[in-house]
């Protein structure tokens, strides 16, 4: 169980998405972590696909979060709106774009201490 009392971390990582699939960010050994904010923006002048996965540690298994989403030009695409995702010690969230170098990835998390992780 999370050690929620003690406090927990908050975290924004960013990533620029490449061709093949990169992990954005992965769960510290002993710690859950929720995803409040999770986002892509497009610097092109056209429109671009970008794919997102779960993956889950103790599975070994991946999941689409969204696969082949077309993110409009020059705009911002919010895929958690208002939900969370739960992760824990070992999950990744990764991404991959079909153009290299043109969708940043932006994930706002909250990281709590689970010593049983």
């Amino acid at each position: 169980m999370p050690k929620i009392l003690e406090g927990s971390k908050f975290k924004t990582v960013g990533a620029i998405a490449g061709t093949g699939a990169s992990a954005v960010y992965v769960v510290p050994s002993k710690y859950s972590a929720i995803v409040r904010h999770f986002s892509f923006s497009n610097n092109n002048a056209a429109a671009k696909k970008v794919s997102a996965q779960f993956y889950n540690s103790s599975t070994s298994r991946y999941y689409y979060i969204v696969e082949d989403l077309s993110i409009a030009a020059n705009s911002v695409t919010n895929i958690l709106d208002g939900n969370f995702i739960a992760i824990n010690a070992g999950d990744k969230i990764i991404v991959s774009s079909e153009t290299a170098g043109t969708i940043n990835t932006l994930v706002s998390l909250e990281e709590y201490y689970d010593p049983n992780r």
